[in-house]
């Protein structure tokens, strides 16, 4: 009868050292990413006083339908522009918009990028 000694298992799976590994996913999260600015439309915060202690004279309501009221007048997004004139003209600077009802994310953000491009100075985004 032949005894033999109970061998001694060799590990078969080499690690790689944790720095190393460390390193790999570094460099694969940094050749990956992207380092484009994500905020595109700048917004206050309504409610946030400033110190001129005047609230906005300018009030755009945009409903689930699609019609901007600015201050209570209906108007059509695509006419945003002439629509505020007379309130440019009156020295009106700051805007507060509120989306009324269940206004899609697109018409909202579609609306803000209109008023982006205006000659309102700031504007706010209320509930």
């Amino acid at each position: 009868m032949r005894l033999s000694k109970a061998r001694k298992k060799r590990s078969i799976v080499g690690l790689t050292s944790l720095i190393d590994v460390i390193f790999l996913l570094l460099l694969f999260f940094m050749l990956s990413s992207t380092f484009s600015q994500y905020s595109q439309l700048d917004l206050g915060v309504s409610g946030a006083g400033s110190a001129r202690g005047s609230m906005p004279k300018l009030i755009i309501a945009l409903s689930d339908d699609g019609i901007v009221r600015l201050n209570g007048q209906p108007s059509s997004p695509s006419e945003l522009e002439l629509a505020l004139e007379p309130f440019l003209l009156k020295g009106v600077k700051t805007a507060v918009v509120v989306p009324r009802g269940d206004v899609k994310l697109q018409k909202l953000v579609d609306l803000l990028g209109r008023l982006k491009h205006s000659k309102l100075e700031a504007v706010s985004l209320s509930n």
